[in-house]
Order: C-alpha cells, then structure tokens, then sequence
C-alpha cells in the first residue's frame, strides 16, 4: 500500500511539473494564433477631437496631414543619423580633414532650420484645417494642458522648487545654515 501512494504522488509530482511547463507554451502558441488588436487612438487626441468638435471631413484632413508631417519627420531622423554617423568617423580619426567636420556641421545646421522652417510652415497649413472658433477652443485647451504640464514640471526628481520646498522652506534653511549639524551635512 505504501508503494502504490508512493508511486501516485511521484506521478501527480510529474504530471504538475508537466503541466506547469507545457501549459505556457501552449498558451504563447495560441497568443501568436490572435490577431494583433486594432491601433487605439491616444486619449489626449480623443478628448482634443470632443473638446474642437471636429466634423469627420476635417478628421480625414488631419490625419492626412499628420501622415505626412510623420514621413517628413522620419525623413529628417535619417538625414541627421547619417550626419551624425558621418561626423563621429572623422571625429574618432585623428587625422580627419577638418574641412570635411565643418561642412558636416554646416549640413547639419541647415537640415535643422529647413526642418524649424517646413514646421511653421506646417503649422498655418494646420490652422487652415480648423475654423476660428475651433482655433481659439484649441488655444484655450492647450492653456489648460500646459498649466497642467508646468504644475507637474515642477514636480519631477531633482528639482529644487517641488511641492513642499516652498521659499518660506529656503528662508528656514537659510536661518539655520549656522547650526553644526546642517554645516556638517552641507559640506560634505
């Protein structure tokens, strides 16, 4: 009797085992089976669309236009990853012609202002999408995200004015800069 219970927990033993590590492949397998799910729309674009009021013509239009501001973007990361491929070879040659670094830096320089350029141009032709009202609304809603945006700013780490470290905090410490324990702690 006691090898017969002896030989049923060695086999549920392996069968768990087995089990704990067929199951994953099989699940990974059909997972790979799935179709991948549909792009989701990011929800900053989500609540822009609803707080512009946007009709489906001039969602067609914009995402065109972002289609294409994407491509010219792309374009511009290749453009500067070849220059800067190109400037770190002569960088690490010790004896590179110094013509050729500064006319790559001149590249460079002027693949950056085409660049700031096609991108106020690409802002009024983006304008020309919206009406007055919609503009205005949009200038409003970025109002409230930026101030936003600047609050959170000021709380990343490493920054000194977080919340909590207000002046009357810096007055405090500024008082107390003679007491031996924050001398100690300063000048380490």
């Amino acid at each position: 009797m006691r090898t017969t219970s002896r030989k049923t927990i060695i086999g549920a033993a392996a069968l768990a085992f087995l089990a704990a590590w067929l199951l994953p492949a099989f699940a990974a397998a059909q997972e790979a089976q799935t179709p991948p799910r549909a792009a989701q729309e990011r929800p900053a674009r989500m609540l822009a669309r609803e707080a512009l009021g946007l009709t489906p013509e001039q969602e067609k239009a914009l995402t065109e236009f972002r289609k294409a501001r994407e491509q010219e973007r792309t374009a511009f990361r290749d453009e500067m990853a070849k220059i800067r491929a190109e400037r770190r070879e002569l960088v690490r040659d010790p004896r590179a012609n110094q013509a050729k670094l500064d006319a790559l830096i001149d590249r460079a320089a002027k693949v950056r202002a085409e660049r700031e350029k096609a991108g106020l141009r690409n802002r009024i032709e983006r304008d020309k999408i919206f009406t007055p009202e919609q503009l205005e609304r949009m200038k409003a809603f970025r109002e409230r995200l930026g101030d936003r945006a600047g609050r959170l700013a000021w709380r990343r780490p490493g920054r000194l004015l977080g919340p909590g470290f207000r002046a009357e905090r810096l007055a405090r410490l500024r008082a107390l800069r003679h007491r031996a324990l924050i001398r100690r702690w300063r000048d380490r």
